[in-house]
């Protein structure tokens, strides 16, 4: 997808079919959107183009980040919100035509977690966001529920932290279900889908990823699996995460509320 005004283009990468369609299958009441950005088509956005997306007080914050890597993924996570609040918006068959995206500003809650804070001259509610990156991508979620997402590109780091994350019964499952992928490809699998369900459940207070048990990893096709999460204080409750394997050496992990997921 192309969004361009006039001066510039910004290039939006589609949620792979199989993975879209495994996410509609896990929350079909959740209207969940997604906008997945590669951070390379915003490097030459000048000010007239900023202008555009952004709203005035994020401009002011843009401006006074000086670090050339956390400006632009700061940046490239707001337009892929901002995109994806549109693509939520044309789903509502009341609202004919989505507000210009400068009107929607974007903050943080205290615990860090993303928001929608202001919406000019609108009154309507505003639904739940998360944001991700990783090296060269950027990508958000909308959804009317608390939801999450994670893009994690395959670096050879998480098999030096691997213990951080992962315990042995977790390995084996992986090993044993989708034994065609290669071990950083597990691992990072299973990483996205950790911080995927960390991001949803964050309003209640972050868990740590020993806190959250992949209890059954169900592959869908080639590239995409379900994961299903436990949490240690919560055993009986199984989180569900679409979770895909992406083509260019990136994983991308999402999920949305149900009724009986604890916050």
């Amino acid at each position: 997808m192309t969004i361009s005004d006039g001066q510039s283009s910004i290039f939006f990468k589609a949620l792979p079919a199989g993975l879209a369609e495994l996410s509609e299958d896990l929350f079909p009441e959740s209207l969940s959107s997604v906008a997945i950005l590669p951070l390379a088509t915003i490097d030459q956005l000048t000010g007239q183009d900023l202008s555009l997306w952004l709203h005035k007080k994020e401009r002011e914050q843009l401006t006074a980040l000086t670090h050339i890597k956390r400006n632009r993924e700061w940046l490239g996570g707001r337009i892929c919100a901002k995109e994806a609040l549109h693509i939520f918006f044309r789903k509502q068959k009341e609202m004919e035509e989505p507000p210009p995206y400068p009107q929607c500003r974007i903050t943080n809650e205290e615990s860090g977690r993303p928001c929608f804070t202001e919406f000019t001259g609108n009154n309507f509610l505003l639904p739940e966001l998360s944001i991700t990156h990783s090296k060269e991508f950027a990508a958000a979620l909308i959804s009317p529920v608390h939801c999450g997402i994670d893009i994690q590109y395959s670096s050879e780091k998480l098999l030096r932290v691997k213990e951080r994350f992962c315990i042995d019964g977790e390995e084996q499952l992986l090993q044993h279900t989708v034994p065609q992928l290669s071990i950083l490809s597990q691992l990072t699998l299973l990483w996205t889908g950790k911080e995927a369900v960390k991001k949803m459940l964050s309003p209640g207070g972050i868990p740590g990823f020993h806190e959250l048990i992949l209890q059954q990893l169900i592959p869908q096709d080639e590239n995409n699996a379900l994961l299903l999460f436990s949490r240690t204080n919560s055993p009986e409750t199984l989180l569900p995460v679409a979770a895909g394997i992406l083509d260019n050496d990136y994983c991308l992990a999402l999920c949305c509320r149900h009724d009986t997921t604890s916050n």
